[in-house]
């Protein structure tokens, strides 16, 4: 009985895993179950960032690549966004983001990409 359990926990615990990250791929990318926010992007995340070529490609290439940008940020011309997960918790504004950002050359050319966070700071009562 005790090793019936113990199976069931590793069985579980690997597939928690396996279930964590999976491999990229646009359509999934760009499924959105409300309204900004992408289910789909965290877990994908690691698979695109590591298994496929960003740098180098045009900004023409990036968007049939991997879909359109949301550039919401305003004042970044040299610099487009993906929106990777939005956590509101229980408030109406986010108190948790994630986001890719890539950085464009002058030629609109993929020169480097990051992972932004943001996390509100908690206030004090």
């Amino acid at each position: 009985m005790r090793k019936a359990k113990l199976i069931v926990i590793l069985s579980f615990i690997l597939l928690s895993f396996a279930c964590s990250n999976i491999k990229f791929e646009k359509t999934g990318w760009m499924d959105q179950s409300d309204v900004g926010i992408y289910p789909n992007r965290d877990k994908m995340l690691n698979d695109l960032t590591q298994n496929n070529k960003l740098k180098g490609l045009t900004y023409r290439e990036l968007i049939a690549k991997i879909g359109p940008d949301e550039n919401y940020k305003q004042g970044y011309d040299t610099c487009i966004f993906y929106s990777i997960v939005t956590d509101y918790g229980w408030d109406i504004d986010p108190v948790y983001t994630k986001d890719l950002v890539f950085k464009l050359n002058k030629d609109s050319i993929v020169v480097d990409y990051e992972i932004k966070e943001w996390k509100k700071e908690k206030t004090k009562n």
